[in-house]
């Protein structure tokens, strides 16, 4: 069995994809948010739990993120789409 993440084409095994979908007008509100990659089920359950009680932007990154996982991510994302700047990670 090869996870479906792990057979795109050109993607690396160890590679995650995320991003939270904020509200600007209202205090940068987290409305949802997009994962594809190792244990998303778990990432989104905690992450669930933080929309359900309204969690803004400024939340997650005054958040201890918990190292080396994915999930600490979600605790130091900068980069907006607005910025024009790639989103691309190159390690820790």
């Amino acid at each position: 069995y090869t996870p479906v993440h792990w057979s795109i084409e050109g993607k690396e095994s160890n590679t995650c994809y995320m991003k939270l979908i904020c509200n600007k007008s209202d205090s940068m509100r987290v409305l949802g948010y997009h994962i594809f990659g190792e244990n998303a089920g778990e990432i989104t359950q905690g992450v669930a739990i933080a929309l359900k009680a309204g969690v803004t932007k400024d939340v997650f990154d005054q958040t201890c993120g918990i190292h080396p996982t994915s999930a600490e991510e979600l605790t130091t994302m900068e980069i907006t789409r607005a910025s024009g700047q790639s989103p691309e990670k190159s390690g820790c």
